[in-house]
This record gives structure tokens, sequence and C-alpha cells, in this order.
């Protein structure tokens, strides 16, 4: 399975958190190994080596820069810095949530859930073979307490910007704009998902089309818990001892995690459902960095934008400073009202990966095996 949170700066691949450790691992393969009258420990360390492995385990968020401090490698300056960023960008969200509650304004989280799997069963020939990913992305509104869960797998779409920004514009379709008030949105700071520039045009498009103020707002890294992390959390709860056959199975956890004040919403999304914002003829903004030269802000400096419908994106690098305008030059092009197909096709898993799950249906109920004989997958 692949990282969730170093996704997009590592090549290693991580084992489903089954293992607890390497130790762990090595004993259930050592236990295969004697069953075949086979050596394991070479055999074992080589693979380990040579593909670059490593255990997943699942633990919460460590700020990195916590860490150093208590370990001396940063600085007591820095790290009341970050203390003082922390703390404001709570207060920021507390601030918007009661304002929320009070009807002046929608105030939302969003996130992706740690990667599943499919089939998620207890045999144990399932330890041993490559599974289907399953992702869910999650918006939660803070006043209503309602909750929308997009459910796919890796066979309908990817983990690109164009793929949130389908996401989010949908959802805010759907639940935000009958409300006709401004729109704060709250996530954490991951370029490739919440804060570039495939996004942002897609967000000011829509602020443009709708006449609707929309505000992304970045909590401090190392430090981005959520009221949506509940919803994860009651999902997990709801899976433990389940068995999961199909991704759809996901679906009925999902709406069995919560029964007050409402059900969660779950959409079970394929290809068609996904709209391409990265086209840069739809862009407004080619960048938005809040610099132009060596030195100035970066993108991850930027604590907050402000999608004026008037076709301009401002932006703060501290809750507390005034909104600038970005410093970029601005493509002043028509609103766009429909998008281009992201994906014209579901997505081929590897040959590897489709023959792992083949072997599978020997441990799956019959009823399930045409979804995986249906796959698209690769041919070599």
């Amino acid at each position: 399975m692949p990282s969730h949170y170093n996704r997009y700066n590592t090549t290693k691949v991580y084992l489903e958190p089954i293992y607890r450790n390497a130790t762990h691992l090595y004993n259930t393969y050592k236990q295969y190994c004697s069953e075949k009258n086979a050596d394991p420990r070479n055999k074992f360390n080589q693979t380990i080596k040579s593909k670059n492995i490593a255990i997943h385990t699942i633990k919460k968020d460590m700020c990195d820069v916590c860490v150093g401090h208590q370990t001396g490698n940063i600085s007591e300056i820095d790290y009341q810095t970050h203390l003082r960023r922390k703390n404001r960008a709570r207060e920021e969200k507390s601030m918007d949530k009661s304002e929320a509650i009070k009807g002046n304004c929608i105030v939302l989280t969003m996130d992706l859930q740690l990667v599943k799997m499919c089939p998620f069963i207890t045999a144990s020939a399932v330890y041993y073979k490559t599974k289907l990913c399953v992702h869910n992305f999650t918006i939660y509104d803070l006043a209503s307490h309602e909750c929308t869960c997009y459910w796919f797998t890796e066979t309908e779409g990817d983990l690109s910007a164009s793929t949130y920004a389908s996401f989010i514009i949908d959802y805010l379709t759907r639940h935000s704009l009958p409300k006709h008030l401004p729109i704060i949105i709250y996530s954490d700071g991951c370029t490739s998902q919440n804060r570039n520039n495939i996004l942002s045009n897609a967000l000011l498009n829509f602020s443009m089309q709708h006449q609707v103020a929309i505000i992304q707002k970045y909590l401090e890294v190392g430090h981005t818990q959520m009221e949506g992390d509940c919803v994860h959390s009651a999902i997990e709860r709801k899976l433990k001892n389940r068995l999961i056959h199909l991704p759809s199975d996901y679906l009925s956890v999902t709406k069995e995690a919560r029964k007050n004040p409402c059900e969660y919403e779950t959409v079970m999304v394929d290809y068609t459902f996904f709209k391409n914002y990265s086209a840069p003829e739809t862009w407004r903004y080619t960048s938005i960095r809040p610099g132009r030269k060596a030195g100035d802000p970066k993108v991850t400096d930027i604590r907050a934008i402000f999608y004026d419908n008037t076709g301009l994106i401002k932006f703060k690098l501290d809750f507390d400073s005034d909104w600038d305008s970005l410093p970029q030059r601005v493509n002043k092009i028509a609103i766009i009202r429909e998008y281009a197909s992201l994906h014209r096709n579901r997505i081929p898993i590897t040959y590897q990966k489709y023959k792992h799950l083949q072997e599978l249906k020997s441990v799956i109920p019959l009823d399930c095996h045409s979804f995986y004989d249906s796959l698209p997958h690769n041919e070599h």
C-alpha cells in the first residue's frame, strides 16, 4: 500500500497494518517457509532491501517541530513561533465556527482518510497478495455536523489535484450554494491536495460563476486535527471485526458509523465523475505563489486564500495580516461553465495486482467474483 502522509516524496512501499513490526512479519514468513522446507532468513533480508519495503504503522500525526525541539534540534525561538501559529490557527477556526453556528457563514473541514484495502479479510491467504486501494475524501460541516464521504477505488480515480477539486466543487454545488452564505474551508497544507493553483483556479471560477465568497484557511503543520477526524474514527471503529469483500461494503460501514443527528452521506463515484481542472487554458492564475523572486514567500507560507467573485485571488501569510493581492499576472478569461472529463476510461491496475486479486477469489464469496473479473488491468 502507498504511504498516506508521504506518497509524493518517497519511493518506499508499505505492507498493510497487519504486522506490528519487522519481527512479526519475519515470524509469519518463517512459518510459511517451514511449510515449504525453505530457509527464510537470507531471502527475507534480500527482499526487504531490494524492494524498499517498510511496515505500515497506524499512528497519530506527529509534529516534526515539536519533536525536534524536544531533542534539541529546533531552537526555542522557532519553537515558540510554531506554537503561536498553531494556537492562532485554532483560535481562527474556533471564531469561524461560532460565526457558522450563528448562521453568518458556512465552515467546512476536508481531509482524505488513510487508504483502505479491498478485500480486507482474516484469511491467511491475503497476507501475501496485493489488494485494491480504496479512498475516502471527507467534507464536514462544523455547524450542522453534516458530512459527505466520497468513496472511490484506484480504478476510478487518482490522487491528483483535479480529483480533490471535483469533490469540493460537487459538495459546494449541492450543499453550500442553496444556503447563500460565505464559505470557509479548513484543511491541512498539503500542496498537492489543498494548496495549489489547480484547486485555486477551480474555486475562483466557482466564486465568479455563482457570486459567492470563498476562503481557504490552513492549519499549522503537525497540528491539523479537525472535527472531520471524528468521521474517520467512527468508520474505523465500525470496521473492527468486519469483513470487506467489495468496495461498496465500505459504504455500508460508513452509513452505520453514525445515526444521530443523521447518517453520513456516502457517495461511491466512478471515473465519469471527475473533471479536469488542470488544463492551463482554464486558469486565471498560472501560480498562487505570493512572491516572484528568490527569498520571497512560497506557497507553503500562505495561511489563507480569498477568492474574490470579481476574479481576483488574495492571500494572507498570517491570520492577523490584511489581505494582499497575489503578485501574479491575471489571465482575464471568461467564466468556465463546463470542464472536460478527467478520465476517458477506468484506470488499469498492474497485471500482478489483478492476478493476486483473482487468486483471492478462493476466499471471497462467489457473488463477488464478477467485480474482480471486471477490473481493468495491464496485460503484462
